[in-house]
C-alpha cells in the first residue's frame, strides 16, 4: 500500500502576469522589459521547410485572452547520432549544462522548440526523436518503457553526457522516470509533465500482458503505413481529424499554431506500437516502482483540464515521488507547451534555477 505524503503542497499556476491596458491619468503605461536572453545556434540540417510561424495568420477562433505565439527565436536544427542500435535523430540548441527532452507518443523533438528557446541562455537542450518517431527509425523490439529508457541512456552516452537534467512529457515523462530511478547519479533535476499513475488498473495490466500480438501486427503493418504516410500527413490536417485530436489533447485553442500543425503532421508518422506503451504506462507496476525510488529534485506539471493524464492521476504520481513538487496549469489540457507556452516555459525555468515554483 502506498504511503501518502500529507506535507506535499500543490501549487496552482495561472496564465502568467497580466498587464493592464488602462494607464493612470497622470502617467503613461510602462513598456514591457526587453527580452535580452542571448541566443545560440545549433548545428546540422533543417528538418522542416515550412514557413516560420509569423508567415501564417493565427486562427481567430480561440478565447479573447489567448496570447499570440512568438516566432521561433532559435535555430532548433536536426542532427543524427549513429549508435549500435541504429540512427537516433535529435535537435540541439542553447548553451550551458546539458538537458535531455523526451516527447510524448505522437510527437517528435519538434514539440520542444519553444522550451529550448526559453532555456537557451541557461541549458544546452538535446531533444531526441524516440525510436519510431520523427527521424529515428522504429526498432525491431517493441518500444516498452524499458527499451525506451535504454535508448535514452545510450543516446546520452553517445554524446558523452555524464550528468544532465531531464524533462519528459507524457510517454517521455514515464521514460524519464525510469531513467532517473535507474541512474540516480546522472540526473540533476527532473521535470515530469502530464504523467498519470493509476493505483488499480486491471484493464491496463491486461493490455500490457497481452500486447505481444498487437505489437507484431503493428510491426508487420509498418510498410503499409510508411507507404501512406504522405497522405496521412494531409489527412491529419483536415478538419474532422484535427477537431477530434484537439478535443482529446487540448482544453483551449493553441497559443502556438505552428507547433500544433507540426504535432498533427508528426502524429501521422509515429510507430503505432508507441501508443500501446502510452496507454498502458499509467498502470504498469514498473513505473510505480520507479517513481518511488527517484532521488533527484522533481517537478510534476499537470493541466487542470487534461483528459489524457487526469489531474487526480498526476497527483497520484506526485505522492509516489519523494519530496516532489506539483504545479497545476490553469485552463490547460495535455499539451502545455502548445496551449500555454509562456507559463509552461517559465515554470520549467524557475524550477531549474531553484526558484520556488508558484
Amino acid at each position: 500500500m502506498d504511503t501518502e505524503r500529507s506535507d506535499q503542497k500543490t501549487i496552482r499556476r495561472g496564465r502568467g502576469l497580466r498587464l493592464s491596458t488602462e494607464a493612470p491619468a497622470e502617467a503613461p503605461s510602462p513598456a514591457p522589459p526587453p527580452d535580452d536572453r542571448p541566443l545560440t545556434r545549433g548545428r546540422g540540417m533543417r528538418l522542416s521547410t515550412e514557413a516560420p510561424a509569423e508567415a501564417s495568420p493565427p486562427t481567430p477562433s480561440g478565447p479573447p485572452d489567448t496570447p499570440a505565439a512568438p516566432p521561433p527565436a532559435i535555430a532548433f536544427l536536426l542532427d543524427a547520432l549513429w549508435l549500435s542500435s541504429g540512427k537516433v535523430a535529435y535537435r540541439q540548441a542553447g548553451a550551458g549544462p546539458a538537458m535531455l527532452l523526451l516527447h510524448d507518443a505522437g510527437a517528435t523533438s519538434r514539440i520542444w522548440r519553444g522550451v529550448a528557446a526559453a532555456l537557451a541562455d541557461m541549458r544546452t537542450s538535446y531533444a531526441l526523436d524516440l525510436p519510431g518517431s520523427g527521424g529515428t527509425p522504429p526498432r525491431a523490439a517493441p518500444p516498452t518503457l524499458k527499451t525506451l529508457a535504454d535508448a535514452t541512456i545510450a543516446f546520452a552516452d553517445g554524446l558523452g553526457l555524464g550528468r544532465f537534467d531531464l524533462c519528459g512529457h507524457g510517454l517521455g515523462a514515464a521514460v524519464a522516470a525510469l531513467v532517473a530511478a535507474r541512474y540516480p547519479d546522472r540526473i540533476g533535476r527532473l521535470v515530469l509533465s502530464n504523467l498519470g499513475a493509476r493505483p488499480f488498473a486491471p484493464d491496463l495490466l491486461a493490455l500490457e500482458w497481452t500486447r505481444a500480438p498487437l505489437d507484431l501486427s503493428l510491426g508487420l503493418a509498418r510498410p503499409f503505413f510508411d507507404f501512406w504516410q504522405p497522405w496521412n500527413r494531409q489527412l491529419f490536417q483536415l478538419p474532422p481529424l484535427n477537431i477530434w485530436l484537439s478535443a482529446q489533447s487540448l482544453h483551449r485553442q493553441p497559443a502556438d499554431q505552428e507547433l500544433w500543425r507540426e504535432f498533427l503532421a508528426d502524429h501521422a508518422a509515429t510507430d503505432g506500437r508507441a501508443y500501446l506503451t502510452t496507454w498502458t504506462a499509467a498502470g504498469v507496476p514498473q513505473l510505480h516502482a520507479a517513481l518511488r525510488t527517484i532521488s533527484a529534485p522533481t517537478l510534476l506539471v499537470a493541466g487542470d483540464n487534461d483528459r489524457i493524464a487526469r489531474l487526480a492521476e498526476v497527483e497520484r504520481c506526485q505522492r509516489l515521488v519523494p519530496d516532489s513538487q506539483l504545479t497545476v496549469l490553469e485552463d490547460c489540457g495535455h499539451l502545455p507547451m502548445i496551449e500555454v507556452p509562456d507559463v509552461y516555459h517559465q515554470t520549467v525555468r524557475d524550477f531549474l534555477v531553484g526558484t520556488k515554483v508558484a
